[in-house]
């Protein structure tokens, strides 16, 4: 089918056709004087998608502006929102309508729409008044603010409540602790058990054991020189023994007594034993050895008690380092007690102090009357009615009527498919002969095709063989 074909189809339908766009434009003129006028009233909310924290200033908003802008939207449509409309246009009283259906007409004929690329909402309203369709507006925008700062306010409220009912026990938590603390040091009477005073104490710990290891050496050279005594006592080995030596009188002594012996042994070779000069030999030899050994037996008695001093000594100084680990270790285990208690009460503060931060926070945040949104633009009642005027739809009318009207025409002749000239013969493959004009008569719309294909000539009457 050409075009031409298709155009002088349309020349024989077009009857049809301009009825088709005659009704069309009927309706929309009928349609535009019944239709009562709608006017939309809009205003505008940027949204602050960053999040920012008020007392920080720190943008703290994870999500993208589109999830926020949805969220949003919901909020807006939300029920909650659309009570706080009615109550705050007080509709309720308006008509005999409940809060509920108010809401309800409301949502439907309410509209949000997110700008592209932006935070900014459109809030519409519709209605056949257009003062009130721009109080419904503006009302959305100020009942979503008071929502919005509603839902981050009651949340902070609550958490601030209840950490001032923590704040109570954690401040006696922290009396307790440090009343425990105080009673530990007034009981043991410690006030300083650090590093400091452990350093001190073992510095005299070790001070009291180099004393111990020398008084030990004392005393095992005390006990040494007490038995060489013993010994050269019992064995008679005076020239043995240092600390006779060493000792001016009993060096004298001996010195005395070897000189008695040698005068003795001289008086021996010229007299008799009994002569009177020997007597007086043997009796100064008597009384040298009485002296000598009443001699050894003090410088026995000189070393014993030097022994005992030395034992007693180290005793003493064996108390004095136990007392001294015992008192360190006393030491060791108050400061690891203390530490603990200091540990306690520090953890007890460190609760109560983030506590109390966190509680002093949040009574600021619960009093902030800011949201993350603003009205941008506030709606004014809308001169104009929306949708289009007259002589736009019924320009529309006769456009889609027109395009309707060939519709149906090319579908009317897909169903009645006659011959209306010799072209459509010649694209069907069949070859025309002759072709007999339109007549003036009674017969005008009547024409002859005579043709054949491959067989004996036809005559066709208008319609194809």
């Amino acid at each position: 089918m050409t075009f031409k074909h298709i155009l002088r189809i349309l020349w024989v339908r077009r009857g049809l056709v301009m009825s088709i766009i005659g009704v069309a434009m009927a309706l929309t003129i009928v349609s535009w004087l019944i239709r009562p006028a709608t006017y939309v009233a809009t205003a505008s909310v940027v949204v602050d998608a960053r999040g920012v924290d008020p007392l920080t200033g720190n943008a703290s908003q994870s999500q993208g502006i589109t999830s926020v802008l949805a969220t949003q939207e919901d909020i807006i449509t939300s029920r909650a929102v659309s009570l706080q409309v009615v109550d705050m246009l007080h509709l309720e009283n308006k008509e005999d309508r409940s809060r509920q259906a108010w809401a309800s007409t409301l949502n439907r004929n309410l509209k949000v729409k997110p700008e592209a690329q932006s935070s900014v909402l459109r809030l519409s309203y519709a209605d056949e008044d257009p003062e009130f369709a721009a109080q419904v507006a503006n009302a959305f925008a100020d009942a979503y603010l008071q929502t919005s700062l509603d839902l981050k306010l009651e949340p902070t409220r609550r958490q601030s409540e209840w950490f001032n009912q923590q704040l109570q026990g954690l401040r006696t938590r922290v009396e307790g602790e440090q009343e425990n603390l105080s009673d530990y040091q007034r009981e043991h009477g410690v006030l300083d058990a650090g590093a400091n005073r452990l350093d001190v104490e073992n510095t005299r710990l070790a001070s009291i054991s180099d004393q111990l290891v020398e008084a030990q050496r004392v005393q095992q050279a005390a006990d040494a020189r007490l038995h060489q005594a013993d010994v050269a006592l019992r064995g008679d080995r005076l020239n043995e023994l240092p600390d006779s030596m060493s000792n001016g009188l009993l060096q004298s002594l001996k010195g005395e007594q070897i000189r008695a012996q040698a005068k003795l042994a001289d008086l021996s070779e010229r007299y008799a034993r009994n002569h009177p000069q020997i007597i007086a030999a043997n009796a100064e030899i008597a009384s040298l050895n009485q002296r000598i050994s009443a001699e050894m037996q003090a410088l026995k008695g000189s070393l014993q008690q030097s022994a005992q001093i030395a034992r007693q000594q180290v005793a003493d100084l064996q108390r004095s380092f136990d007392a001294q680990k015992s008192h360190i270790l006393q030491l060791t285990q108050q400061r690891d007690e203390m530490s603990v208690r200091n540990r306690e009460v520090e953890t007890a503060q460190s609760a109560y102090s983030n506590a109390l931060q966190r509680s002093t926070q949040l009574k600021l945040e619960s009093q902030l009357n800011q949201a993350n949104a603003a009205v941008l633009d506030r709606a004014t009642p809308p001169q104009n009615p929306d949708g289009l005027g007259l002589l736009a739809g019924v320009v529309l009318a006769i456009m889609f009527g027109g395009m309707l009207g060939v519709a149906v025409a090319l579908g009317l002749e897909m169903l009645d498919r006659r011959v209306r000239d010799g072209e459509e013969l010649t694209l069907a493959g069949l070859q025309v002969l002759a072709e007999v004009p339109r007549l003036r008569g009674g017969n005008a719309g009547t024409r002859k095709l005579i043709g054949f294909k491959g067989g004996p000539q036809q005559v066709l009457e208008g319609k194809p063989a």
